[in-house]
């Protein structure tokens, strides 16, 4: 039997089933595919953001269930920590605390639903910054016990423009990967088909994987999760500038970019070069990082929320100088303006979410409000194209492994290092320039 590819885990999603019922994701590619990869198999902690109806809860639902099955969302797998709008409602435990410590993985549907409790907040704040969360408490006979709950990777979720919670607190926000999830109307159109085809077509019609091919993606998903391997990634001089340095945020991102190709070898690892402690990063591994990444990881490292591209290319490039605000003003695009764009787009959003992305865009100087109007210009051109050269990518790969690992440098280059197997269609093709 033929080892799983990444194709295997895309096609997962377009016709997953979940607690037995078909529950399928309509695109948002990148985000559902980083999930499983980042946090089930690298261990980092997520969380997926975008309006209501975005799929969000669809996902988390899909990458807990392909990794811990429908045990773990129903919370009967040990492995699978489940904290939910009960959790909140009682106390850490003896029993409680033993159940954290058997985890491997924590789920939170509904971040805001959890924060209401003081000591849950404290341990997810603490294990989102990958720190253990001590707290002690008293037992009969006035005995104190101090118990150590060691930090859980969190997959969770949390909805724009949430009234509750409308972001995450500070000290979560540079530990957590946001991994955003766009709804436009020719997505809603194709959700609709679909669920109408789960109305009117036969099993045999709508199933994507088999049981065999599903037995063998979830037995490699969890083989990688367990694996803990130096990964070694001669790329990683090459690939990391995918990250633009002029406009970066916090320099953590380059960090979970990179994340993204170890788990991406991991997930290979019965089809890499394995030495001692070390496993091989392939320039294929580097190449699907990009392509599966680059976007997201570039826009989240410049701080451009979802829908911030769009709104930094429609907005007017204006010469501003001295006090001219008044020529400013004639050019600004109003709130308005940007509203209707969005809506011919197919991205129809509340006011208040668009109007929150403005914010996030304005503190972060990507574009300049009028004072006390709802009118938005820039000043500068913003380019943040990024080219990877494949050609350039396999001699990084090859001149490191040369230099620093000249063991396996003859059996490193006899690998196919100018070709990678599609992600969105399982085809062998070979790796060419490609820009974001």
């Amino acid at each position: 039997m033929r080892n799983a590819n990444l194709s295997d885990l895309n096609r997962y999603f377009d016709d997953c089933i979940v607690l037995g019922k078909r529950d399928p994701v309509i695109h948002n590619v990148e985000t559902r595919m980083l999930t499983v990869l980042l946090w089930g198999i690298n261990g980092n902690s997520i969380c997926i953001r975008g309006e209501s109806g975005s799929a969000k809860t669809k996902i988390l639902n899909a990458a807990a269930a392909l990794l811990f099955g429908d045990a773990g969302l129903s919370g009967h797998n040990h492995e699978l920590l489940l904290l939910n709008s009960s959790s909140a409602k009682g106390q850490l435990t003896d029993d409680s605390a033993q159940r954290i410590a058997n985890a491997k993985r924590c789920i939170i549907p509904e971040l805001q639903n959890i924060m209401t409790s003081q000591n849950l907040e404290a341990m997810i704040k603490l294990w989102m910054e990958q720190r253990p969360y001590v707290y002690t408490k008293n037992e009969l006979g006035r005995k104190q016990v101090r118990i150590i709950l060691d930090p859980l990777p969190i997959l969770t979720n949390l909805a724009d423009g949430n009234e509750q919670m409308p972001d995450l607190p500070t000290e979560m926000h540079r530990r957590t990967i946001s991994l955003p999830t766009v709804a436009t109307a020719e997505l809603n159109e194709q959700v609709h088909m679909m669920k109408a085809r789960a109305r009117m077509l036969p099993d045999g019609e709508l199933t994507s994987l088999t049981r065999r091919e599903l037995g063998a993606l979830r037995k490699q998903c969890q083989i990688a999760m367990q694996n803990k391997s130096r990964i070694i990634n001669p790329g990683a001089e090459y690939i990391r500038r995918v990250i633009p340095t002029r406009y970066t945020m916090s320099n953590t991102f380059i960090d979970y970019f990179l994340d993204v190709v170890e788990a991406i070898t991991k997930f290979y690892t019965p089809e890499r070069i394995t030495h001692g402690k070390y496993i091989f990063a392939t320039p294929e591994d580097n190449y699907l990082g990009f392509k599966i990444a680059g976007n997201t990881f570039r826009d989240m490292a410049i701080g451009i929320a979802s829908l911030g591209r769009e709104i930094i290319d429609f907005v007017p490039k204006v010469e501003a100088w001295g006090d001219l605000a008044t020529d400013v003003e004639a050019d600004a695009a109003s709130l308005d303006d940007i509203i209707d764009h969005l809506n011919e787009l197919g991205m129809i959003r509340h006011k208040k979410t668009v109007k929150s992305i403005i914010e996030r865009l304005v503190n972060t100087n990507f574009i300049r409000q009028i004072e006390r109007k709802e009118k938005y210009y820039r000043t500068q051109e913003m380019d943040f194209q990024v080219q990877v050269d494949p050609d350039d990518l396999v001699d990084a790969c090859k001149e490191n492994i040369a230099i620093n690992f000249p063991d396996v440098s003859e059996e490193y280059n006899a690998l196919n290092l100018k070709e990678y197997t599609c992600y969105e269609t399982g085809e062998v093709k070979k790796l060419e320039t490609r820009r974001i």
